[in-house]
C-alpha cells in the first residue's frame, strides 16, 4: 500500500512538474528571439567582459554594464545603419515590381535567358516575373517577420541587452544554479556547457566569416559586370548575409534593377548567375564545413538543422536548430559511457 501511495505521488509530481514546465515554456516563447541574441552576444563578448572586470577590479555590475555599452557602440548600432538601408532598398526593390514599372526589366530578362535556352532546347523556357514574384513575396514576408512594428524590435532589442546585462553579471551564478539542479554528474554538465559554448562560437564566426566573404564576392560581382560603387555594396552585403533566410538577395536585386534600366540585359544575366551560383554556393557550402569544426557532427546533419530550425523557429532557428543538435548529440554520448551498459544488462 505505501509503494503504491509513492507510486501516485510519483505520477502526480511528474504530471504537475510537465504542466508548470510547458507553461514555462509558452511564457518564455514570445521572447526567445531576444534570449537567443542575449546568449549568442554572451558567448562572444565573454573574453571581452573578463578582460574590463580585470580593469574594474572585479567589480560586475560596472564591468557588465561597460561590456553592454560597448556592444551597443561596436555591433547594434553599426548594424542597425546599415540594416535600415538594406531595407530601404528592399523597399523599392518591392515597390518597383508591385506598381508595374518593373515589367521592362523582367521583359528584357526573360528575352536574354529564353534566347540562351532555345539555343540549347527549342523546348525549354523560363518565366522571370514569376521567378521574381515569390522571390520578393518570400522576402517581404519573412522581412516582416523579423520587423514587426518598431516598437516590438525597440522592445525585443531592450530585452535582449537587459539579458546580456544580467548573464555578463550573474552568469556562473546563474550555471551554477543549473548545475546543482541537474541530476547529472557535474562532469556531464559542463561538458553539455561547453558543447553549447562551442557550437554558439563555431555559428558565430562561421556566419561572421561567410558573411565577410558572400560580401566580397558581392562587391565584386558589381565591379565586373559594372555597377558603381561596388565596394560600399560589398559592405552592405556583409550585413544582408547575416539575415537568415533573406541574404544578399536584397542587395543583388538592385544591381539587377540598375543593369536593366541601363539596358545591360546581359551583364544583368551574369549577375544574377553570379549571385545564384557563386555567391550562393558559399552560404550553401561552406557554412556547414565552418559550423563542424567546433561542432564536430557531419556537415550534412549540421545543414538540415539550420534549413529545420529556420523552418520552425523562424530567424532564431538558424541558432536554435544548431544548438540543439549539439545538444542531442551530448545527451547521447553522456548515455553511451553513462546509461548504455546499465540498458543493456536489464
Amino acid at each position: 500500500m505505501g509503494m503504491t501511495d509513492k507510486n501516485v505521488q510519483i505520477y502526480f509530481f511528474v504530471a504537475i512538474f510537465l504542466a508548470v514546465l510547458a507553461l514555462n515554456v509558452a511564457v518564455f516563447l514570445p521572447f526567445i528571439g531576444a534570449i537567443v541574441l542575449a546568449l549568442t552576444l554572451a558567448v562572444a563578448f565573454n573574453p571581452v567582459y573578463a578582460w574590463i572586470l580585470r580593469r574594474f577590479n572585479g567589480r560586475a555590475g560596472w564591468a557588465a554594464l561597460a561590456t553592454v555599452l560597448l556592444v551597443v557602440l561596436i555591433i547594434i548600432i553599426p548594424v542597425a545603419f546599415l540594416g535600415t538601408l538594406v531595407f530601404k532598398e528592399a523597399g523599392v526593390v518591392y515597390s518597383v515590381f508591385r506598381d508595374g514599372s518593373g515589367e521592362a526589366y523582367v521583359g528584357d530578362l526573360n528575352r536574354v535567358i529564353n534566347a540562351k535556352l532555345q539555343a540549347v532546347s527549342p523546348g525549354l523556357a523560363f518565366d522571370a516575373r514569376a521567378v521574381f514574384e515569390k522571390i520578393l513575396n518570400f522576402s517581404v514576408r519573412n522581412l516582416g517577420g523579423v520587423f514587426s512594428g518598431i516598437s516590438g524590435a525597440l522592445f525585443s532589442l531592450f530585452l535582449a541587452l537587459m539579458a546580456l546585462y544580467y548573464l555578463f553579471k550573474d552568469g556562473a551564478k546563474l550555471k551554477k544554479v543549473v548545475v546543482n539542479l541537474s541530476p547529472l554528474a557535474d562532469e556531464y554538465d559542463d561538458q553539455v556547457f561547453n558543447k553549447l559554448a562551442q557550437t554558439v562560437s563555431s555559428v558565430i564566426k562561421g556566419s561572421l566569416l561567410v558573411a565577410v566573404i558572400q560580401g566580397v564576392l558581392t562587391g565584386a560581382g558589381f565591379f565586373i559586370f559594372g555597377i558603381p560603387n561596388p565596394a560600399i555594396w560589398g559592405a552592405i552585403g556583409v550585413i544582408a548575409a547575416l539575415i537568415p533566410m533573406i541574404g544578399t538577395a536584397l542587395v543583388i536585386v538592385p544591381g539587377l534593377i540598375y543593369l536593366f534600366s541601363a539596358g545591360s540585359a546581359g551583364a544583368a544575366l551574369g549577375l544574377l548567375l553570379w549571385g545564384a551560383v557563386i555567391v550562393g554556393s558559399v552560404d550553401n557550402l561552406l557554412r556547414p564545413k565552418l559550423f563542424e569544426r567546433g561542432i564536430n557532427i557531419h556537415p550534412f546533419f549540421i545543414l538540415i538543422s539550420v534549413l529545420g530550425g529556420l523552418e520552425f523557429f523562424g530567424a532564431v532557428g538558424f541558432l536554435l536548430g544548431p544548438l540543439l543538435l549539439s545538444l542531442l548529440f551530448s545527451l547521447l554520448d553522456i548515455y553511451k559511457k553513462e546509461f548504455k551498459r546499465d540498458v543493456e544488462q536489464v
